[in-house]
């Protein structure tokens, strides 16, 4: 079945294919029967991810013990916040904010309930000093790092877990002393890797495994002291290495670049990064099966339309699910531990939720937020179980009818701006065209007030050369012109490490590191060694020469 989404501003045209629609019917009953969608995979992401603020960070009052509370929410928003101890605390009581269905618009009537219900003010649970990381757990005096879990001094990273002594990282596990690394587990004391694993000392290089002081290099396995693929002797390599003059930001630039420039140039790249797969459509997956449009996702089966899934299972359209096992669920974001649920967004260990958010330990609720261990709630009032069912079944009538039943939560429940949600990481918009298709946008109250301020141009270009009082000052940003700052472990790092202090702002990094991703698209292209016709992340307009799984293989080993 063909179709084009119904979004005035796409109008893509997007298939429904014979496993949807077996998909629709396995979760459908007698009284939830889910049609296919009106809008394409992108868009339904899209709107999913409009309703997540995970690096957007806010100082503000709790508002119930009046303490200050770090929050995903602003100031602005028009409903109480709770610090993590009042919100699971039993001083106040979520179900004291319920209310009756009434025969109207069921997300008018959410939208009222959304207004006077408190909310968690941040995803952080049992971590130590690590009060500015959110959707995090586990976590021990860390700083802005993002969706991350079992962290311990680490600065500036997101999608990680198990990591020590690492700063500005995107996806890695397990690692120590790593600076500029994205999809890579087991490394040490390296920098600027992507999709490595068990290598240390290594820097500026791709897709590498068991390897140890090597740079600029790229699909190489159990080397050592090798300079663009090439053999050194020790003696060599680490002149070579030192003429970088990598304690320089100079030097740390050109560096850069040349990984840049000269890596896709000079070295293959494998079409699609498929470990322990089988049956499988998408990228960058890890010991999955039966996957359809699924991207950063691993330990997950028979689930379709997905962005970073961890032990999810027979499911449909979801986003950043984790790490606690989720089965039979649909248009759902942020969740760990649910079953057979619709149109939720960070509940954990539930089953049978409807439109929920922000539910923990739940059964069987409906429209609810905020609740804790509770069963058989509509729009966050109890009932006994033949009432909820049979109301339930009257709300679905009533969504069904107005067109609304199996999407998820409209745009104008999202309490965040556009700018502020995952959705601008995915699907980047000016203000302009975000306030034209009727989104939200937040102005920036987050630009600190600061008495003394150098311009980033100004810095030192040496490790060497940076006093203790660089911590005193604000940095200004050589790319957005926005102040940031030094904090004292990032300086400790930098020193550890030999490195230059950064010249952009921490927002600005994390965007360059997320732009080197490769998209969530895949082209139909020809292997450029054999010819034969395959699917790939790389686009036919890129540069590099890109392998199907075999000749990739013959190439690595």
């Amino acid at each position: 079945m063909q179709k084009r989404c119904s979004n005035l501003w796409c109008q893509a045209a997007f298939g429904i294919t014979r496993s949807d629609l077996d998909f629709y019917k396995s979760i459908s009953n007698e009284t939830e029967t889910i049609l296919p969608p009106d809008i394409c995979p992108d868009c339904r992401s899209q709107l999913r991810c409009m309703h997540r603020n995970e690096r957007n960070l806010y100082r503000r009052i709790c508002g119930l013990c009046g303490g200050n509370v770090i929050s995903m929410y602003s100031s602005a928003a028009p409903f109480p916040v709770y610090c993590s101890a009042c919100f699971y605390g039993d001083k106040w009581d979520p179900l004291s904010f319920g209310v009756e269905y009434e025969n109207s618009s069921f997300f008018d009537q959410l939208a009222k309930l959304y207004e006077r219900v408190p909310r968690l003010a941040i995803m952080n649970k049992q971590s130590q000093n690590s009060d500015y990381c959110n959707y995090s757990y586990a976590n021990k005096n860390c700083y802005q790092t993002s969706g991350s879990h079992y962290e311990e001094d680490c600065l500036y990273g997101a999608y990680s877990t198990k990591n020590k002594d690492c700063t500005d990282s995107l996806w890695i596990y397990g690692s120590e002393l790593l600076y500029e690394c994205m999809f890579s587990k087991n490394c040490y004391r390296s920098i600027y890797l992507d999709h490595c694993e068990d290598c240390r000392d290594c820097l500026f290089s791709r897709d590498l495994k068991g390897c140890s002081s090597c740079l600029f290099c790229s699909n190489l396995r159990q080397k050592r002291h090798c300079v663009f693929n090439e053999q050194k002797t020790k003696d060599e390599y680490e002149r070579i290495l030192a003429s970088l003059k990598l304690d320089t930001y100079s030097g740390l630039e050109a560096a850069r670049r040349a990984q840049n420039d000269e890596l896709p140039r000079r070295f293959p790249v494998r079409a699609l990064y498929h470990v322990q797969c089988e049956n499988c459509e998408g990228d960058t997956l890890n010991n999955c099966k039966n996957m359809r449009s699924c991207y950063y996702c691993s330990d997950s089966e028979d689930c379709s339309y997905g962005l970073q899934l961890d032990g999810t299972y027979s499911s449909m359209d979801l986003d950043y699910m984790g790490y606690d096992r989720s089965e039979r669920c649909y248009q759902t974001i942020g969740c760990l531990g649910l079953f057979d649920c619709l149109a939720c967004n960070a509940c954990w260990d539930g089953s049978g939720l409807r439109y929920s958010q922000y539910c923990f330990s739940c059964n069987d609720c409906f429209g609810c937020l905020s609740l804790k261990r509770q069963r058989n709630c509509i729009l966050n009032k109890k009932y006994e179980q033949p009432a909820y069912e049979k109301l339930v079944s009257e709300i679905i009538g009533d969504l069904d009818q107005a067109g609304e039943w199996g999407s998820f939560f409209p745009t104008n429940l999202s309490p965040f701006g556009y700018n502020e949600s995952m959705a601008q990481d995915w699907a980047s918009l000016s203000q302009k065209v975000a306030l034209e298709k009727g989104y939200k946008w937040k102005e920036d109250e987050n630009i600190s007030e600061v008495s003394k301020i150098i311009d980033a141009k100004s810095l030192p270009d040496s490790i060497d050369e940076i006093p203790d009082d660089i911590l005193n000052w604000a940095i200004h940003c050589v790319s957005t012109g926005r102040p940031f700052r030094i904090v004292k472990k990032e300086l400790e790092f930098y020193r550890k490490l030999r490195l230059p202090i950064p010249r952009i702002h921490p927002d600005e990094r994390h965007r360059i590191r997320k732009a080197l991703r490769n998209p969530r698209k895949l082209w139909n292209r020809n292997c450029a060694e054999c010819r034969k016709p395959m699917s790939t992340s790389y686009s036919p307009e890129r540069p590099e020469k890109v392998l199907c799984e075999e000749c990739y293989l013959k190439e690595v080993y």
